[in-house]
């Protein structure tokens, strides 16, 4: 640590080594996190009163002087944090997050470091204080929300181009932190916001504050919005998983907006989808944390009551699904009736398409040998062919009354895998149907490395390794199917890139490889060429090559090159089981060959 960097970690009061790894607690600070899975989001602040979103002040370039009036005019009822506390608890959310600061800059508590805070104006009271008060009495871990981003500061813009403005924008945000941090006893999450104007960790100091927050609170879970990765990644809008190993929560609005504004009804997020959410964040491991704008006087709409009332009687009856620990679901296609979520060896069909009597799904590998609706029903008799799955003996109505969601629980010989596609594939393309138990699912997490310049066709492509220091980085394929695409980092530019991964095979054994691609590809395992294809076809689909591999007991490395040919190689399948031989007639093959691929 230079100089420079010892004094600002002494300006802002740090004691602890700012080496020191959150790494090593992580786990342990996520456990209670992963249980709940689910939260609530708050965002409340003066813009409420312009019914009009947390953005009106930027968006309608309203003056500094004409909107700091709001934080006069705004008078929110006493307690009204009670009333979101209750809802939450009442909804099955097992924890909250509350805007303490918004990028308006208006402070929501009683604040030494500006007179614009919510004691001193119009509220006359700390909000912050009622809001933790109100989510610890309802049994409710607390979140606190702060914006890095500040249209309010004299320093908010002007500090990315002024050194001096740098220091005090600075050191009036880690001030505002420090208090957040010390005024309300044990804070579970920090949830920052906003990282403008700043573009780096660096830039905004984010490793000293950081390690200043852990050392006025160790037990506290950081998001990634401090241009730092911290403990969890958090999408917005949407719902996508990051990388295996990786904790997510995915924030969602619950009218299109987050600050309050008055929207029609059939806008609002239906009971149904707030469900599908759920499984979504459950199949994939995740957290949702979903929003509601509460009223000026703190107010819930009642749009946003209804639903999540509903929502609680569902979760009360089928929570057990989505709380706790729960398994990635992976290469399972889609079907009308339904979607999965997995918990060890149990399967779960979230059927929101009741037809009645019976269910049938296509194309699953592995060989089903009990159902029931869950969470209490008794044994389903089912019958199974090689590519159709049909469980009879159900309701005819829906089971859940509540909101037409109902459960099916099943368990299979090995984790299933799904094989659908527009046309209908013959059997003999098919892993064989005990494929949960003798063949890998696809591989999800790989590493991805820097371009490399083309010299003649992929053919000619050396052979690298993870040891070779070509700048690699984790790449996610698709959990559905696998699809790993290189574009996301590399965009279009012509050139070489390697996908490369590392897997265990318990005992030696012939494999059959499925390979699909795009764009022109040579595979390498442990060092040895073992397969090339230059075709440039699109698009790339699973199964499409194959080959044979012998593979000895132990640990190996695939390293597979793409031509990626000004945008024409988009990426890659990849599937590993028995080789053909060893499964003719249905016979099992001698040897354990479950694959477990892994990050290098």
């Amino acid at each position: 640590m230079g100089d420079g960097m010892k004094k600002t970690a002494n300006t802002i009061g740090l004691t602890t080594d700012l080496s020191t790894s959150a790494e090593t607690t992580r786990a342990r600070r996520l456990a209670w996190w992963q249980q709940a899975r689910f939260g609530m989001f708050v965002h409340w602040g003066v813009y409420a009163q312009l019914e009009r979103g947390e953005w009106v002040m930027n968006r309608e370039r309203t003056p500094v002087a004409e909107y700091e009036k709001l934080a006069d005019s705004w008078k929110p009822t006493p307690h009204a944090a009670r009333e979101w506390a209750t809802l939450a608890k009442r909804a099955g959310m097992k924890y909250i997050v509350m805007t303490t600061k918004h990028h308006d800059g208006f402070l929501l508590w009683d604040s030494k470091m500006s007179s614009y805070n919510a004691a001193a104006r119009g509220p006359g009271r700390d909000l912050v204080r009622e809001y933790v008060d109100a989510a610890r009495e309802a049994g409710l871990r607390v979140g606190l929300y702060y914006s890095l981003m500040d249209w309010h500061h004299p320093d908010g813009v002007s500090c990315a181009t002024d050194p001096a403005a740098r220091r005090r924008f600075l050191d009036y945000t880690q001030g505002c932190l420090r208090e957040l941090m010390t005024r309300y006893g044990k804070i579970d999450i920090l949830w920052y916001d906003g990282p403008c104007p700043f573009s780096t960790a660096e830039l905004w100091e984010s490793p000293i504050m950081n390690a200043m927050i852990r050392h006025h609170q160790p037990g506290i879970l950081i998001n990634d919005r401090s241009q730092s990765p911290e403990d969890f990644s958090t999408p917005e809008g949407h719902i996508r998983p990051a990388e295996y190993g990786r904790a997510w929560e995915s924030c969602i609005t619950f009218n299109g907006a987050w600050g309050w504004q008055p929207t029609p009804a059939d806008e609002w997020v239906s009971t149904r989808r707030v469900i599908n959410m759920l499984r979504q964040v459950a199949a994939g491991g995740g957290n949702l944390l979903l929003n509601i704008g509460p009223k000026p006087d703190g107010s819930v709409p009642v749009e946003a009551v209804e639903r999540l009332t509903l929502l609680g009687k569902w979760m009360r009856k089928y929570g057990r699904v989505v709380y706790g620990k729960v398994d990635r679901v992976t290469n399972m296609d889609w079907v009308p009736a339904g979607d999965w979520s997995r918990r060890d060896d149990k399967m779960y069909f979230w059927c929101g398409l009741w037809s009645g009597g019976e269910v049938a799904i296509g194309g699953l590998t592995a060989r089903l040998l009990s159902a029931r609706v869950y969470p209490d029903g008794r044994p389903l008799p089912f019958e199974q062919t090689a590519n159709r799955l049909v469980i009879r003996g159900l309701p005819r109505q829906c089971p859940d009354k509540i909101a037409g969601v109902a459960i099916i629980e099943m368990k299979f010989d090995g984790l299933p895998q799904q094989h659908l596609g527009a046309a209908f594939t013959p059997a003999d393309r098919w892993p064989y149907i005990a494929a949960g138990k003798w063949a890998s699912p696809f591989m999800v997490d790989w590493m991805l490395s820097s371009l490399m310049p083309r010299k003649g066709g992929v053919e000619a492509a050396p052979c690298v390794s993870l040891r070779k220091k070509l700048d690699w980085q984790p790449v996610q394929g698709k959990v559905l199917d696998g699809f790993v695409s290189v574009h996301a980092r590399h965009g279009s530019q012509d050139g070489i890139v390697y996908l490369a991964n590392r897997f265990k095979v318990e005992r030696r054994g012939v494999w059959t490889v499925f390979f699909g691609h795009d764009g022109g590809a040579r595979v390498f395992v442990d060092g040895r060429s073992v397969y090339q294809d230059g075709r440039r076809e699109n698009p790339a689909r699973s199964g499409r090559g194959r080959f044979d591999l012998a593979l000895a007991k132990g640990e190996h490395e695939i390293v597979i090159a793409l031509d990626t040919d000004h945008g024409n190689g988009w990426g890659i399948f990849l599937q590993f089981e028995v080789a053909r031989q060893a499964r003719q007639g249905g016979r099992k093959p001698d040897f354990p060959v479950s694959l477990f691929p892994r990050m290098a």
